[in-house]
């Protein structure tokens, strides 16, 4: 887990098999109302790389990347939260507050 801000946070997971990426996971969590909410996750979940765009309210839509290579897809994940983690939550926030 990396402290972005004191309420905002990136956890980073990943599974290596013979030196290569085979699971992982990347989340960008902001702390609202006492706790912890998904706002973007990166993971292989269901068996390829994808993004999960989290709504309030828990609406989830699903991206598949373009990007198949779990190692590729891994780096791809990490340098996008770094770079777009403001933006995602300002997104995210619009919606909490309607």
């Amino acid at each position: 887990m990396y402290l972005l801000t004191l309420n905002d946070r990136k956890r980073h997971e990943h599974v290596t098999e013979r030196g290569r990426v085979v699971r992982f996971t990347v989340q960008y969590e902001t702390f609202i109302d006492g706790e912890w909410r998904p706002v973007v996750r990166y993971d292989t979940a269901h068996g390829f790389p994808h993004i999960d765009r989290v709504f309030p309210g828990g609406r989830v839509e699903k991206i598949p990347l373009s990007v198949q290579d779990a190692a590729d897809a891994l780096t791809l994940a990490d340098d996008d939260i770094d770079e777009n983690w403001v933006r995602y939550k300002e997104q995210f926030l619009r919606g909490w507050r309607q």
